[in-house]
Parts: structure tokens; C-alpha cells; sequence
């Protein structure tokens, strides 16, 4: 079994059905990406699946025809994923196309490391499912509250979780751009695995660290909070523009309703 059901098996305790059920929530979904206004490229990449179930963010690092390259290379690994008939081959079938998009990296460039984040968001049976690695991030707004879910794989965080920085300092500090976790980085990618039980009225933000990166945590809720899912959009990518647009932007956002 995959490193990624094994992650799940004590999530599992919530006995959330194995086979897939008639769907109760629908999705409704727009994202963009924006080179911003100093990066000559864009490497940012996104993927949206929602007759599957699946949102895709993906940051590339290594420069023009390098990034942009890792970060297509995730993209199109999990282009043709559709969602299995139960959970355990879902999970499997989404880590196999991860550890391909990782192997098309390893291989693509002899004499330059390439890579990518990895931010994705899939339901199954209206359990939202969290996988992530690297920096590009995950935010549910609910009942107007924002929260993160997931966690950073940086140095910096690592500093944070030891004590040796606080949360605000981690988010600023120089190392915050080292990932510890990546596509196409090392042999082998292991991507982290979260999940939560999907309400209705439910907004999710995935997004690149060009947005959070100038847009704060406050302000990324006030502008998330807007009733019109476009007008949200448009706003949070204009915000991260106005904070000086110095790197790619990325913003998806899914929204679910009631069946």
C-alpha cells in the first residue's frame, strides 16, 4: 500500500463509507493564475476536475523552461485522474500520478534539479481531502472564519515548530522559501494528507505563495468573504497585484452546496 493510505488510516476513524455514494454536495468552481509583475514567466500552474472531485495548485521552482516545466508536469500527470469507486484506489490512483509527475522531473534535465508544490483538494462521499507538498496552501472559509490547512514544508516552519521563530516571523523569514518537500526534488515524493468533513456553504481557497505572500491572513478572509465567488477572485488577485505582484499569482476557489 502507498505512503499515502497508510497517512490515512487513522483519519479513517470517522467510518466515512469505502464506496463511493450518491453525490450530497455540488461544487462550484473558478481559479486564474497571473504572472504578476516582476517574473518574466509564469511557473505557476492549476487544474480543475470538478465532475471529479479534484483542484490542483502547482508552483514551479527552477526558472523558464524548468518550473513552468515541473509545474505542467504535475498537471498533466493528474489531467486524466477520475475518481475511483472507492477511497483506497482514489488515494492509490492520485499517488501513482504523483510519483510519475516526480519521475518526469527527476528525468527531464540532466544538469538542473527541477520541481514543484503540490496543492490539491479532492472529495470523496463529503470528506474533503487535503494533499500538499511545499508551500502553496489550502484555506477553508466557513461561517466566515479562515483557516489554514495544511502546513507549510519549509524551513522556516520547521524553525517555528522548534521554537526558534514565531508564526509571523516564520512567515517572513528568508527561509521560508526553502522547501523541505517538493515534486521532482528527490527520488521520491511523499506528499502530506489531511482530511475534513465537507459542509455546505463551504468556500476553499488553493493557492500559490504569490497570494499569501502579499496579501495577509486577515485580509485574505475579508476579500475570500465576498458573496460572489468571481468578485472574490478578481479581489484577491488584485490585492496580491497592489502588494507589489513580485511573484506568480494562482488563486482557485470551490465553493459546495447542498445537492
Amino acid at each position: 500500500m502507498g505512503d499515502l493510505f497508510e497517512q490515512i488510516d487513522v483519519a479513517k476513524s470517522s467510518k466515512w463509507p469505502d464506496t463511493l455514494q450518491t453525490p450530497a454536495l455540488t461544487h462550484k468552481t473558478c481559479g486564474t493564475t497571473h504572472k504578476g509583475y516582476i517574473r518574466q514567466y509564469n511557473e505557476d500552474a492549476l487544474l480543475s476536475l470538478p465532475e471529479q472531485g479534484l483542484w490542483v495548485v502547482a508552483d514551479g521552482m527552477g526558472g523558464h523552461n524548468r518550473g513552468d516545466y515541473a509545474s505542467k508536469a504535475v498537471v498533466k500527470a493528474l489531467q486524466s485522474y477520475t475518481r475511483e469507486d472507492n477511497l483506497t484506489a482514489t488515494i492509490e490512483s492520485l499517488e501513482t500520478r504523483i510519483q510519475e509527475a516526480n519521475s518526469d522531473c527527476q528525468e527531464a534535465f540532466h544538469t538542473t534539479k527541477v520541481g514543484s508544490t503540490i496543492a490539491a483538494l479532492f472529495e470523496y462521499n463529503k470528506e474533503c481531502f487535503f494533499l500538499w507538498a511545499g508551500d502553496s496552501r489550502i484555506y477553508r472559509l466557513r461561517e466566515g472564519h479562515l483557516t489554514q490547512m495544511t502546513v507549510d514544508h519549509s524551513v522556516a516552519q520547521e524553525k517555528f515548530e522548534r521554537g526558534e521563530l514565531t508564526q509571523d516571523e516564520a512567515n517572513t523569514h528568508p527561509s521560508a522559501h526553502i522547501l523541505t518537500r517538493a515534486v521532482g526534488v528527490h527520488r521520491s515524493v511523499t506528499p502530506q494528507l489531511h482530511h475534513g468533513t465537507a459542509l455546505p456553504k463551504d468556500r476553499y481557497l488553493i493557492c500559490s505563495d504569490g497570494l499569501y505572500s502579499g496579501v495577509d491572513h486577515d485580509s485574505i478572509q475579508r476579500l475570500l468573504s465576498e458573496e460572489s465567488q468571481e468578485q472574490a477572485l478578481t479581489t484577491l488577485i488584485d490585492a496580491a497585484l497592489d502588494s507589489g505582484g513580485r511573484d506568480n499569482i494562482t488563486v482557485v476557489i470551490v465553493d459546495f452546496e447542498q445537492a
